[in-house]
């Protein structure tokens, strides 16, 4: 939303400060079930409310000098603390800090508690109910108010359903809150006190300044400042003033609360959608603007919904009313006799251009605010489509780029936080005119998205008719002139980025990673105690909770995601593939690898039977004692029979503390293979792994002693130690079973510069995708990409590489073309095909197989060889080759370059180096 919302409006409004702002700031991998989510559960309030939270205390700009929380008891009794608790969680983190609670709420009272201090700036905070040391965040966070002592074990929407929370309070960038979004940012100046008692967040609770009010003093009502009143009549005595007099050049209008009388021309109208009024820019404005001189905008807001249905675009009038500030946006609000139709036209109003980028500084965007712009070609690039489906937003960067994860392309520390919270600046949203909030109105079709015309992060943004620049609820943002109502008629035309099939990457085979999205055969409608989200008809599509099941629903719902998945991994041309989040069979107490057959079936009905199999499982889990992973979902290998064959048992690294929080590695020893029966011929074996690490989504008490770190998020330690532990088995595993060439695959839940990555890279690995496609990313979060799935090789193995490529399919996709989304709005993005079979890209990486080769090359490529003798001469008879010395027998001893490879035993067993490759 461009504009600002006005009346009952603000209910829905208010709620788009969670999803697409928070996001942003997060710019962490989540799990899917921890990303912010339209159906959240609600928290009712009780008797007893959190009424104001305030974490800014003692900071620089600080209103008071401590944090505090205040608690309302709204019935007619006195009410009891003994017992309860108020716990609080960082905006991504879990509940590590408990203050217990004792003392009496009077009936209709106030209770304040008083929390850490700062650094001494601000009032001095009235005498408090109670004393406690927690320390909060000046701009977001989570308070809970429990009714018993012990620490809250639930994050995210697990909280808003844990029977101990009578209250739940998410604000700012908070994943865990109340209903559909956390309620808004503060500052260090700015509180967030509650108006409603609804158990929505993000409109039961405002931004103000701080009201600490003890028990005994008189409540301080902080009002609803979304609700303006209806416009008065014009006043007797306004103010003549020109916009840009209205404007000024500062943050706020000289003149707010003065009574004006001003003209323009109407170059937006919002008459429907909720926005209730249209935009006037100063006749004759606009044009080429140089920013370094321009020093205030010409245009501005008026709020009128009498009179926003009798103007039109191009209109000259003259408006009567009053000025304000609504959320940070400067407007008029004119009644029904304040319009005035002007017989003379004005001087027609020019979109403003810009020689170089949108800006960054507040200053210069101030100066732009409610004015016509017509962006340049490439000045934007779509870097988020999370919310878009929600609130008709879509996220931009500026430039010619989507906004990158820091993580991504530089090692954390204190450049990569910087360059991190400086990301927030280079976004702007492409709103839609209009304050639906379209979960809750799923019968309006949503804005922007169609199957037509896809939005896909990474395309950039081509605007065909200008936009209006605008500022509300924190965020800077590009506004259609009218509510926008289709493909056809927005004026911005999206880049086509989808690729039906992924880039070359040459080799004999190819070996994959593809998350497949919480694949579960076991259904949800079969299964006591699940609960389903449902779509627009309230029939079940993926189950949301109560039940160990993340999968699909019915089998409807599985067949919609089973079709996208074998489109997909059938579409990646790899003989190997590696697959997490697929269903632990075995934990669930179905037969082990039940789900990972049923997916080769599908594969094989697709691909021809026989096309495709997997590597049980069972039997290894067995053999350690165990009757399966540890977690619900696990990993899993498929390969196709053609191309390769499983050489000795798989090997999964079952029972090290380091997997506790995490599914366990799976590997296998592949050996390429060509043509059948005797004349079928042997490549170099490999050994490949596939993995899935603990996520960025929650803390993780391994971090206890570690600093908050933006860039990398949480339970760090725990992947710096799964690294360590994969490393050192993967290095034992293949020392005794002989091979040396190493690939793991899999969601690292890393970014690709973050310190697991480093200690892979200190090992001799290969990041491939960074090697071989720097540009392609996996994964997409609070509006920046990166690449959290990996193919790394050790330096034996990335001698093989012919190419890697990120098949970009699903990070950039809506997740309203997920199975989980189908029909869940008007407009159904759900479509068979390869788009949208996830949320995570694969990667794909092309392998030289290794095959003998008489003749030997002379071009440096490894694994071209063979000989009568025992591999490298240990043998008998006469042997010859070069590359990897491929003969009748293993491959034993490991000699590099050009050469002679010297044996020992009888006969002549003298292996020449045919080449500048590798010779083993």
């Amino acid at each position: 939303m461009s504009t600002p919302t006005h009346g009952a409006a603000l209910r829905t409004h208010l709620a788009r400060v969670g999803s697409a702002a928070a996001a942003l700031a997060l710019g962490i991998s989540l799990t899917p079930g921890l990303v912010p989510s339209a159906r959240a559960a609600v928290v009712a309030p009780g008797d007893l409310q959190i009424n104001e939270v305030y974490g800014g205390g003692g900071n620089s700009g600080a209103t008071v000098q401590n944090d505090f929380v205040e608690l309302r008891n709204t019935s007619g009794e006195d009410l009891s603390l003994d017992g309860w608790s108020l716990q609080y969680a960082s905006k991504t983190g879990s509940f590590h800090n408990t203050l217990a609670l004792e003392g009496t709420v009077s009936a209709g009272g106030t209770f304040l508690i008083e929390l850490a201090d700062g650094n001494g700036n601000g009032e001095p905070l009235p005498e408090a109910d109670l004393v406690g040391g927690i320390n909060a965040s000046g701009s977001g966070g989570v308070f809970a108010l429990s009714n018993a002592a012990g620490e809250l074990a639930c994050h995210g929407a697990t909280c808003a359903e844990d029977p101990a929370v009578v209250d739940l309070v998410g604000w700012g960038e908070a994943v865990t809150f109340s209903g559909e979004a956390p309620a808004p940012a503060t500052t260090n100046a700015t509180s967030v006190s509650r108006v409603e008692a609804t158990g929505e967040n993000s409109t039961d609770f405002v931004t103000g300044e701080p009201t600490p009010t003890p028990s005994g003093a008189e409540p301080t009502d902080p009002g609803d400042p979304g609700d303006p009143g209806d416009p008065e009549d014009p006043p007797a005595d306004p103010t003549a003033a020109t916009i840009a007099e209205i404007q000024g050049t500062g943050a706020e209008s000289p003149l707010d609360g003065t009574s004006v009388i001003t003209e323009g021309v109407v170059t937006a109208v919002y008459a429907d959608g909720g926005l209730d009024g249209y935009v006037i820019q100063t006749g004759g404005t606009g044009g080429e603007v140089d920013l370094s001189s321009h020093e205030g905008s010409t245009a501005l807001f008026v709020y009128s919904p009498e009179t926003s249905t009798e103007v039109s675009i191009g209109d000259s009038v003259r408006v009567t009313g009053e000025v304000s500030e609504y959320h940070g946006s400067t407007q008029v609000s004119v009644g029904a006799e304040g319009l005035e139709q002007l017989t003379e036209p004005l001087e027609t109003v020019q979109p403003t251009t810009l020689e170089g980028d949108f800006p960054t500084d507040e200053t210069r965007r101030e100066s732009l605010e409610h004015m016509l712009y017509l962006p340049g070609e490439g000045d934007f690039t779509v870097t988020d489509v999370y919310a878009t489906n929600q609130y008709g937003e879509v996220g931009l960067a500026i430039g010619d780029e989507p906004l990158q994860q820091a993580g991504d392309i530089m090692a954390p520390g204190a450049e990569a936080t910087a360059y991190f919270e400086q990301q927030a600046q280079n976004l702007v949203l492409l709103d839609d005119g209009r304050t639906t909030n379209f979960t809750e109105n799923p019968e309006q079709p949503m804005s922007w998205l169609t199957t037509k015309e896809p939005v896909r992060v990474g395309a950039s943004a081509t605007f065909t008719d200008p936009v209006v620049v605008s500022y509300s609820f924190d965020q800077w943002r590009l506004n259609t002139t009218t509510p926008w109502s289709g493909a056809d008629t927005d004026g911005v035309d999206f880049e086509d980025t989808r690729q039906d099939a992924p880039d070359e990457v040459g080799g004999d085979l190819q070996i994959s990673t593809f998350n497949v999205l919480n694949y579960f055969t076991t259904l949800g409608e079969d299964t006591p105690g699940c609960e389903p989200y449902t779509n627009m008809d309230g029939e079940g599509t993926t189950v949301r909770g109560g039940c160990d099941l993340r999968g699909a629903w019915g089998a409807d719902d599985l067949e919609r995601q089973q079709t996208k998945i074998v489109e997909a991994i059938s579409g990646t041309g790899a003989e190997v593939v590696g697959l997490t989040e697929i269903e632990n069979s075995a934990r669930l107490g179905e037969t082990p690898d039940e789900a990972t057959a049923t997916l080769v079936a599908a594969l094989n009905e697709r691909d021809g039977e026989g096309t495709w199999d997997y590597v049980p499982t069972g039997d290894a889990y067995a053999a350690q004692g165990l009757d399966g992973g540890q977690d619900v979902i696990t990993n899993a290998i498929i390969y196709q029979p053609a191309a390769v064959k499983p050489s000795g048992e798989v090997q999964i690294l079952a029972g090290d503390e380091a997997f506790d929080n995490a599914r366990e590695p799976i590997g296998q020893v592949f050996v390429p293979v060509q043509g059948t029966g005797d004349d079928q011929l042997e490549g170099e074996p490999f050994f490949f792994t596939i993995n899935h690490f603990k996520s960025k989504g929650s803390e993780d008490a391994e971090d206890a002693d570690l600093e908050d770190d933006p860039v990398q998020g949480n339970a760090r330690t725990s992947r710096l130690q799964q690294t360590e532990a994969l490393l050192t088995w993967s290095e034992a595993t293949a020392d005794e079973l002989g091979v040396q060439d190493v690939f793991h695959g899999g969601d690292f839940n890393a970014y690709t510069q973050e310190e697991p990555l480093q200690l892979f890279y200190e090992q001799g690995y290969v990041d491939l995708g960074d090697t071989y496609d720097p540009q392609g990313w996996s994964y997409s979060y609070g509006g920046m990409v990166g690449s959290l799935d990996h193919l790394l090789a050790d330096a034996d193995g990335a001698e093989r590489v012919t190419g890697a490529t990120d098949w970009q399919i699903n990070g950039p996709e809506s997740v309203m073309t997920q199975y989980s989304r189908f029909h869940n709005n008007a407009t159904d993005l759900y479509e068979g095909g390869v788009f949208g079979s996830s949320d995570h890209d694969p990667m794909i990486v092309g392998l030289d197989a290794g095959f003998p080769d008489d003749g030997g090359d002379d071009d440096g490529h490894p694994g071209n060889g063979h000989g009568n003798g025992h591999g490298n001469g240990n043998g008998h008879g006469n042997g010859h080759g070069h590359g990897h010395g491929h003969g009748n027998g293993p491959r034993e001893n490991d000699n590099r370059g050009p050469g002679n490879n010297n044996g020992s035993g009888p006969g002549s067993n003298s292996g020449i180096g045919h080449g500048s490759g590798r010779q083993d």
